[in-house]
């Protein structure tokens, strides 16, 4: 009798899934620490539309996590082709809908929320335009962040190839 391996049915839970625990604390009751299996940061509000505030809100985290996830994939990607990368940079816009409810002006209580993002890479690379769109393309399937947002909301990224 010939047997099957089992892995084959039942494969080990985390070559499937990879889970991540964070943990967040409010001692003040006004900023909430964020504890990382690593390390830990402090955010004070989510968003800010003070000019001044030096502190980096919840709002400006998010948008750095999606802008470095897609620069960093297509780092990772091009060390995988031989380092074709020679520069890059990226640019984040982002369209937060119903801002005033933020703040409290009366007669604004819509539900704020982001309608969406747009990011434009400027990459250097020595690829032909097809090659350029097809390891552009192939890079952002390897996107936790990018792939999770772009089935919950308007997310565009443009590719521009620099000469």
């Amino acid at each position: 009798m010939i047997k099957r391996s089992t892995d084959e049915i039942n494969p080990v839970y985390e070559s499937r899934i990879f889970d991540m625990n964070f943990r967040g604390t409010s001692n003040d009751l006004s900023s909430v620490k964020i504890f990382t299996s690593k390390s830990s940061f402090q955010i004070e509000k989510q968003i800010s539309f003070d000019l001044e505030n030096k502190q980096i809100t919840s709002l400006e985290y998010f948008a750095g996590s999606v802008l470095s996830s897609i620069i960093l994939t297509l780092l990772e990607q091009s060390k995988k082709r031989g380092s074709i990368i020679e520069e890059i940079e990226g640019v984040l816009n982002l369209s937060l809908e119903n801002p005033l409810s933020l703040v409290g002006v009366k007669g604004y209580d819509e539900e704020p929320f982001i309608r969406n993002i747009t990011v434009t890479v400027f990459l250097f690379v020595d690829l032909e335009d097809n090659d350029f769109d097809e390891f552009t393309f192939n890079a952002l399937k390897n996107s936790p962040i990018y792939n999770t947002l772009k089935r919950s909301m308007g997310l565009e990224i443009i590719f521009k190839k620099l000469i």
